[in-house]
């Protein structure tokens, strides 16, 4: 808060000012501005590597002025294999604050190099070649995938394994500070695109997030494995419902530059840098099987009887029945009850009187 309301003054004497306005910029520049790269300058006994350059090894000798290795497993009592005079007496040993390790005069010599010109011998530094290698890892299995056709659903990761992650260390480098890192990774699509963001979902859904393609990463420990990567989505869409990442085969490219060593060794491609400063590492998407709906049917076998040659075939010759005459059936009828018959022949004697009076 303090460094912020300092700002706001400073801007307020530039408005006023003028004048001051070059050095305004200067005091906020060295105020936000980051510490410079510090990795060249080594503490006594440290890690280094095969290849760095301009390197500070002042604190490491101690006032040592010759440096001796010998063959792992002999004792520094004896002669040394190998050893280097950085100084003549009575010079200015200018060099030790810019020492290179030249693969020319160190390689075959790694492991621990001794001070030679002052009793007892005492470690002065621990050389080593330097190794990177870049996988492409499975998370779901647990398993190196490099080179290989996986689904689209497979979870996967980059992974680095290197030895030079002791250089990012404080306590072996001490003005090392997080803006340090010397790694670099370089991710394209199968149109050799370059990818510098994943989605984590299709456009336009709810938790889908855009995480910029991790690059730059600090790899303090080996191995170290991209912190992303388990989240990318590779089957996402765009805003126009188009695949965001293709079918098709991915590479992935890894870089270091530790100490401008990429000057000692190459970048990509090169026999030498190869394992050293570079490692490349590809994975293939397979394209997704369409949806295939099965539908069941039903087959009604009808099974007709089988006649063979050994069965004997008897023919049926129909024969004609005598018909019976058709008799007549004789009409009956009821006798009707007694009561209606009086009751007739009492409306015909009545309807007989009626007649006869008129």
């Amino acid at each position: 808060m303090n460094v912020i309301m300092f700002i706001i003054m400073v801007l307020r004497i530039t408005f006023m000012q003028g004048k001051y306005l070059l050095f305004t910029f200067c005091v906020i520049f060295l105020l936000i501005a980051p510490a410079a790269a510090s990795l060249n300058k080594i503490a006594a006994t440290s890690p280094v590597f095969i290849g760095e350059k301009d390197i500070d090894i002042s604190s490491a000798l101690n006032g040592c002025r010759i440096i001796a290795w010998w063959q792992n497993g002999t004792s520094p009592s004896g002669s040394p294999a190998k050893n280097i005079t950085l100084f003549e007496i009575s010079t200015a040993p200018d060099n030790i604050y810019h020492f290179d390790f030249k693969p020319e005069i160190f390689t075959g010599y790694t492991g621990t190099w001794y001070c030679d010109d002052k009793k007892p011998n005492f470690p002065v530094f621990d050389l080593h070649d330097p190794q990177i290698s870049l996988k492409i890892w499975d998370l779901d299995k647990d398993q190196d995938v490099t080179g290989m056709a996986i689904p689209r659903a497979t979870n996967i990761t980059y992974r680095i394994d290197t030895n030079l992650y002791p250089a990012l260390k404080n306590q072996n480098r001490p003005n090392s500070n997080p803006s340090d890192g010397f790694f670099t990774v370089k991710l394209t699509d199968p149109l050799a695109r370059n990818v510098p963001n994943i989605y984590t979902g299709s456009y336009g859904l709810a938790n889908t997030l855009i995480l910029p393609f991790e690059n730059n990463p600090y790899v303090t420990s080996s191995p170290y494995l991209w912190r992303n990567g388990n989240v990318w989505d590779h089957a996402a869409r765009n805003i126009q419902g188009d695949m965001i990442y293709p079918p098709g085969t991915y590479s992935f490219t890894l870089t270091q530059n530790l100490n401008r060593m990429q000057e000692s060794y190459g970048t990509i491609g090169g026999n030498e840098s190869t394992g050293k400063t570079s490692s490349s590492a590809t994975v293939t998407f397979l394209v997704p099987e369409p949806l295939v709906v099965t539908t069941s049917l039903v087959t009604v076998a009808t099974t007709l009887p089988q006649v063979t040659n050994s069965t004997p075939v008897t023919t049926v010759t129909p024969t004609t029945l005598p018909t019976s005459p058709v008799i007549a059936k004789k009409t009956t009828y009821a006798p009707l009850p007694a009561w209606i018959a009086l009751l007739g022949i009492g409306i015909a004697g009545f309807l007989a009187i009626v007649r006869r009076n008129s």
